[in-house]
C-alpha cells in the first residue's frame, strides 16, 4: 500500500489532465507490475487480431475492435500506475487519460475511439446492421491506434519493449 506521501510524488510527475482526473476520482492511482501491464497488452493485441479473422461477423468485428483499443489504453494506463474510477463514462476516461499521457502520439484517440464506440453502440442495439465498410474502418483504426499505444507504452517502461508482441506478428 502507498503513503499519501508517494501517491502526492506520483501525482506531481503526471500532465494536468491526469491530475484533474485523478482530484475528481476518475482516475485512481495503482502501482502495477510488468506482468500486469503485459497480460492487459496480451488482450489488446489478441481482440485485435481476432477482429481481423475472416467469417467473424461485422458486428462481432466492430466489437473485438473496440476492446483492443480500449484494452490498450489500459495497459497505458497501468504502465503508468493509474486506473480508471468506477462508474459511468469509465471507458472514455480511459482514453481520454492515455491521450494525455502520451499527447504526441495519440492526439486523435479520443475522438477516434468515440467514433469507433458509436459503431459498436450501433452495431449492438441499433436494428440497421452495419456495414463491411464501418468493419473496414474499425479495424484501420486498430491498425493505427495499437502500434501508438505499444509505442507510449514502451517509452514509458522500456524494458518491456521486447516483451510487447505487436498486433502484426
Amino acid at each position: 500500500m502507498r503513503s499519501d506521501e508517494q501517491e502526492n510524488e506520483a501525482r506531481a510527475e503526471f500532465p494536468q489532465r491526469i491530475k484533474n482526473l485523478l482530484e475528481m476520482g476518475r482516475l485512481k492511482v495503482q502501482p502495477a507490475s510488468h506482468a500486469q501491464v503485459i497480460a492487459l497488452w496480451q488482450k489488446a493485441v489478441q481482440c485485435g487480431r481476432d477482429a481481423e479473422l475472416k467469417g467473424l461477423s461485422i458486428d462481432g468485428a466492430l466489437r473485438l475492435a473496440y476492446d483492443a483499443g480500449h484494452l490498450a489504453a489500459l495497459a497505458l494506463l497501468t504502465a503508468h500506475g493509474l486506473r480508471t474510477g468506477s462508474g459511468q463514462g469509465h471507458h472514455e476516461i480511459a482514453f481520454a487519460a492515455a491521450s494525455a499521457l502520451s499527447d504526441e502520439l495519440l492526439q486523435e484517440l479520443v475522438s477516434n475511439s468515440e467514433e469507433i464506440r458509436g459503431l459498436r453502440k450501433a452495431s449492438m442495439y441499433d436494428p440497421v446492421i452495419a456495414g463491411p465498410g464501418d468493419r473496414d474502418h474499425a479495424l484501420i483504426w486498430v491498425r493505427r491506434t495499437l502500434p501508438a499505444i505499444q509505442k507510449a507504452l514502451i517509452a514509458t517502461r522500456p524494458d518491456l519493449a521486447t516483451q510487447l508482441q505487436p498486433l502484426d506478428p
